[in-house]
């Protein structure tokens, strides 16, 4: 699909400017890695959503919008072209959010890295930097050697290249927009850069985040996430964040009936596979694909927990076409034991927001009809004298 080319215009500082303004904050204290829990907390909103969207789809954002259109019916996609410059525009009823890229040619290598640094940079803000949605501090930090010990890289030398590769593209990230929390709040960005800088300092990693921006607007929601996320191949890992990125969303299925589902075709766009019209070998570029990145979840899952508290059935017909595999199978996902409890206490706590607000409505109604029930009667008594 071709993009619509419009002028974009460039309001992001240089990188040298932006690194002159960042060097201070490298006097700080390092921070410690926290205990380990069996989960990430990760932030995310429609902001963090898009984000991934465009870093996975690094050289195939072109066909971004149409990809989405397959899958998505409340939520439409626009990419605008100037030069090096990309803007990707995500509109839907309750968020238009804009994220621009200075020059796409960072994003179209493997972009497996700054994916990966991204949702660790979510991790280590929500740690070390962003509370109640508000900046605490400007930086987040942690050693070059965590890196390895959670299974992003397994050397130091290849760790160091990634983290310098990766925030070379997340640094070049500009964003801006609303979002619809409820009828009287709305939270608005204005043409920021999350991230202003990482460095490495004496093996310690320094990712510094701008001040300026409103973090609620990335902050919005939480999910957890398996710790062994950084340990898997690229499409596994995608497979996994996306998954309980949806488990936020289904709450109450989790919580009435155990599990949730995703449709085939939604994983195809989220792993970025190829339109089954666009290759001879289907099962080998579509299929075989997904149900890999399946089965190396359930693996990594075994080796780490040992339980059966995540787990994943394909259901579809195995005489069906690829169209049809892609178009009415799907991934059931259970959760249960620790692995539900997050998203069962989500769904309470929203059942008990939407019973408070019910209430409050009905109470608002039901003085409003009292009020005009006791005019109309002040007014039947003046006609009467």
């Amino acid at each position: 699909m071709a993009e619509s080319k419009k002028p974009l215009a460039s309001t992001a500082p240089q990188g040298e400017q932006r690194k002159q303004k960042a060097a201070s904050f490298i006097s700080v204290s390092p921070v410690s890695p926290q205990q380990e829990s069996n989960f990430y907390n990760v932030p995310d909103s429609p902001a963090t959503h898009l984000i991934l969207e465009t870093l996975g789809a690094g050289a195939g954002l072109a066909d971004l919008p149409a990809r989405k259109k397959q899958v998505s019916h409340g939520t439409s996609l626009e990419v605008l072209e100037d030069g090096k410059k990309r803007r990707v525009i995500s509109t839907s009823p309750r968020a238009k959010i804009s994220l621009e890229l200075a020059d796409i040619e960072k994003f179209t290598g493997n972009n497996k890295p700054a994916k990966k640094l991204f949702v660790l940079a979510l991790i280590k803000a929500n740690e070390q930097a962003i509370h109640g949605g508000e900046l605490g501090r400007d930086y987040v930090s942690f050693p070059l050697q965590e890196l390895i010990d959670i299974g992003f890289y397994t050397t130091l030398q290849s760790a160091r290249k990634g983290f310098k590769a990766a925030m070379d593209a997340l640094t070049d990230i500009k964003l801006s927009g609303d979002i619809q929390r409820t009828k009287k709040h709305k939270i608005s960005v204005i043409g920021l850069h999350p991230f202003r800088i990482g460095v490495i300092e004496k093996n310690q990693c320094y990712i510094q985040l701008e001040s300026g921006f409103n973090w609620s607007f990335i902050a919005q929601y939480f999910t957890i996430l398996p710790r062994y996320y950084f340990k898997l191949p690229n499409r596994a890992s995608d497979l996994l964040y996306y998954i309980f990125f949806l488990a936020r969303q289904h709450t109450k299925d989790i919580e009435e009936r155990g599990y949730f589902t995703i449709g085939f075709r939604a994983i195809q766009h989220r792993l970025q596979l190829p339109s089954e019209k666009a290759t001879k070998n289907p099962k080998r570029d579509i299929q075989d694909p997904i149900e890999e990145a399946i089965e190396q979840l359930e693996t990594e899952h075994s080796l780490q927990y040992n339980n059966m508290d995540f787990q994943l059935l394909p259901c579809y017909d195995e005489n069906a076409n690829i169209g049809d595999y892609l178009d009415n199978g799907y991934l059931q996902v259970t959760l249960k034991g620790e692995f539900a409890q997050t998203f069962i206490q989500i769904s309470r706590e929203t059942a008990k927001q939407i019973e408070q607000a019910e209430k409050r409505q009905a109470r608002i109604t039901e003085k409003a009809v009292a009020i005009k029930t006791a005019k109309a009667m002040e007014t039947e008594d003046q006609q009467a004298e």
